[in-house]
């Protein structure tokens, strides 16, 4: 079994090994190691494997005519299993970890049964990464499985630098999307527009939306993409800033100096700016917190008390999967059939306006997933004019960064190119065969139905 992981930037392949018992024919023991090999050579050399198993062997105490692979620290008498296990691992380029680092008899016994005691689990690497070793040990008094020990090792990834330093992300400027801007943002989207009308939805939205992005950075402008601030700005003050400031000036100057006397008088003002930038952070929380304790107890601050409590109330939900939900009449339906006919019911008032819904009798054995062949009519103009209306203004953008506030400002010419989009998209045939994914709003209880 093999399995792969990435961890920062690095592939690693992790691969699960038994080898067979003693006392098996050569075919069995051979047919072992070839599969292996083609496990190994699978894997490209840019990532990291990691082959940990039972391997049935003795690697022995000394290194002698293997020490590429065997670091000299093992342990008992090597047998024939072990030197299949040694020949592969030269052949591979691979180094048996645990031979590696000096430890205690007992850091090294794997397999104890019938006052037995051997070292038969092991775990191999590149010997290429040799140099990211850090540690390797057998905890004795662990199981990882029946009769075998829990084995430990410690390694390191090497972390790439970026290069560049920080980047920042300009962001376009939704909000000068007034006055007399509204009028020149929309004569230019409508002339560009104007022949931007296909039989492909996805082309025809990507064409539109990179045409809003690139007429309002003309026209709005767009921000420099430097965070504004601290993240915790509530409470970030300017005597706190300058505080801070002088506390890393120090910091600075500390490790710049190479003078052991001025080093010592260096490292005492760091402490002590360290000190004062503490204490301006606390008294500073400490009237932050006091203020907004105060504003609580107004009228004005009821609105702000209940956002609290509702961000209280959905940290401690724990979530998981719902099994059973509720019927109409409050009771808990566990049967699958009633459970997938009252979310078929939901889901049919909810798309088709609340119209009589009849359901076939369903067979528990053989359900056959049925098509909807019903007419349905286009979407209209009032429909979007209605959609439009109730959405709010400065909300999120999307991936695409567009705002709601993009379509009010265009008006007809708007409206008429997002109707011929969605009948578009909707007059796609795929909508009669397609699944439909529960999510949950996050409030209210989990298991009703009207909360999804």
């Amino acid at each position: 079994m093999m399995l792969r992981l990435v961890l920062g930037e690095e592939v690693v392949a992790v691969v699960c090994a038994y080898a067979l018992h003693v006392g098996l024919g050569e075919r069995e023991k051979t047919e072992f190691w070839d599969r292996l090999d083609v496990v190994v050579r699978a894997t490209p050399r840019e990532e990291k494997i990691f082959i940990r198993g039972d391997f049935n062997g003795h690697i022995g105490k000394e290194s002698d005519g293997f020490k590429s692979v065997h670091g000299g620290f093992g342990f008992g008498v090597r047998n024939d299993p072990g030197r299949d296990l040694l020949e592969f691992s030269v052949a591979r380029d691979l180094s048996i970890l645990k031979s590696f680092f000096r430890k205690r008899d007992s850091h090294l016994i794997t397999f104890s049964s019938g006052g037995h005691h051997t070292p038969i689990d092991y775990l191999l690497t590149r010997r290429q990464d040799q140099r990211w070793w850090q540690d390797y040990k057998v905890i004795p008094r662990e199981m990882a499985a029946t009769q075998h020990h829990l084995v430990v090792a410690d390694i390191t990834f090497r972390q790439k630098l970026i290069v560049g330093g920080r980047k920042y992300l300009p962001r376009i400027r939704w909000g000068n999307l007034k006055g007399g801007k509204i009028g020149e943002f929309k004569d230019k989207i409508v002339s560009l527009t104007s022949t931007q009308l296909g039989d492909d939805a996805n082309q025809m939205w990507e064409a539109m939306a990179t045409t809003i992005t690139q007429v309002a950075k003309e026209t709005l402008g767009v921000t420099t993409g430097r965070s504004n601030g601290h993240k915790e700005s509530w409470w970030w003050s300017e005597e706190v800033q300058t505080k801070i400031r002088g506390k890393q000036e120090s910091f600075r100057d500390l490790l710049k100096c190479t003078e052991e006397e001025k080093r010592l008088r260096l490292r005492e003002g760091y402490k002590k700016a360290k000190r004062e930038a503490k204490k301006a952070v606390t008294e500073a929380k400490n009237t932050a917190y006091k203020r907004m304790y105060e504003s609580l107890e107004t009228k004005e601050g009821e609105h702000a008390m209940f956002k609290i409590a509702k961000a209280s109330e959905r940290r401690r939900h724990d979530l998981g999967t719902v099994m059973f939900i509720k019927g109409e009449d409050g009771r808990i339906l566990h049967k699958y059939v009633d459970i997938k006919l009252r979310w078929q019911t939901y889901f049919h008032n909810l798309f088709n306006g609340e119209r009589t819904y009849q359901q076939q009798t369903i067979n528990n054995t053989t359900q056959m997933r049925q098509r909807n062949n019903c007419y349905c009519r286009s979407i209209t103009q009032g429909e979007v004019r209605t959609a439009l209306r109730k959405m709010g203004r400065a909300k999120a953008v999307g991936i695409y960064n567009v705002p709601i506030e993009v379509w009010k400002c265009l008006g007809d010419e708007g409206v008429q190119w997002l109707i011929t989009l969605f009948n578009l998209i909707f007059n796609l045939d795929q909508w009669r065969s397609s699944f439909i994914v529960l999510l949950y709003k996050n409030k209210g209880d989990a298991q009703c139905y009207g909360n999804y």
